[in-house]
């Protein structure tokens, strides 16, 4: 039998899927992570479910572990894993990266809390305004990343003088995905800048490679890298230190103040 997965989940309850560890509370959310994999395809068994499916965004788990995930994330060592079985997976939670909002209708779920506005879905959906501690694959973390990207934009000199934007204000596709922003530095050199929500993990670095193995540099020019997030996971500083044309800026959010009345 196939089921929608929020249906599914719905059905089960939030309160059963923490106990059964299915769901993660993490800060004010309620995640889907990599371990969270066996214990839905043990409900999976009980249920009689083969196949929890969104079929709107072609991403489906089977009880076997088959899966599909179009939005999968390029892993190291630069093989881009989008379908197979989940034991193939360089990193679990890759089955659910840049779909969370869409399968996991308990993300947000604080009953008493305010209402905020789901960027990626158009809807609204109940928690606490997003902080710097969202997760990297929760929808809060991108419409952090947009809000991060345009700031930068508007005075892209704080991160590094002398850069300068050259992808016309929006970002640009090449053969490995988007960037965020491409830039130019005071030397004449290319640099691709990719931004990142929360903690940056080991695969943020194969990410930015990926990009900057895709530039194609006239004239010979130099390509960079700048890595911005606003922590960063220990084996990718030390993966870092090793890749001398990637630099790595951590962000943090203040607040001001002013009279109104």
């Amino acid at each position: 039998m196939e089921r929608g997965i929020r249906e599914f989940l719905k059905e089960i309850g939030r309160e059963e899927l923490v106990a059964r560890g299915v769901l993660k509370p993490i800060g004010k959310q309620y995640q889907l992570r990599g371990e969270s994999i066996g214990p839905l395809q043990d409900l999976m068994h009980e249920y009689n479910v083969t196949r929890l499916v969104q079929t709107a965004r072609s991403w489906f788990l089977g009880v076997d572990g088959e899966f599909a995930n179009p939005q999968a994330w390029k892993q190291p060592p630069g093989e881009e894993i989008k379908s197979g079985n989940v034991s193939q997976l360089y990193r679990k939670g890759n089955l659910f990266i840049n779909q969370i909002d869409h399968i996991n209708p308990f993300l947000n779920d604080k009953s008493n809390g305010p209402k905020v506005p789901d960027d990626s879905s158009g809807h609204e959906v109940s928690g606490d305004p997003p902080g710097p501690e969202v997760l990297q694959d929760s929808p809060s973390s991108f419409s952090l990343e947009r809000d991060l990207q345009r700031a930068l934009r508007g005075n892209i000199e704080q991160l590094e003088p002398g850069l300068k934007i050259t992808d016309g204000g929006t970002e640009r596709t090449v053969d490995a995905g988007r960037i965020d922003i491409t830039a130019e530095d005071d030397g004449g050199n290319i640099v691709v800048i990719e931004l990142k929500a929360g903690t940056a993990g080991m695969d943020s670095i194969g990410q930015i490679l990926s990009y900057m193995g895709s530039i194609e540099s006239p004239e010979g020019k130099d390509v960079r890298g700048i890595l911005v997030a606003y922590d960063f996971d220990e084996r990718l500083v030390m993966a870092a230190k090793a890749v001398p044309n990637i630099s790595l800026k951590a962000y943090s959010v203040q607040f001001t103040f002013e009279d109104r009345g």
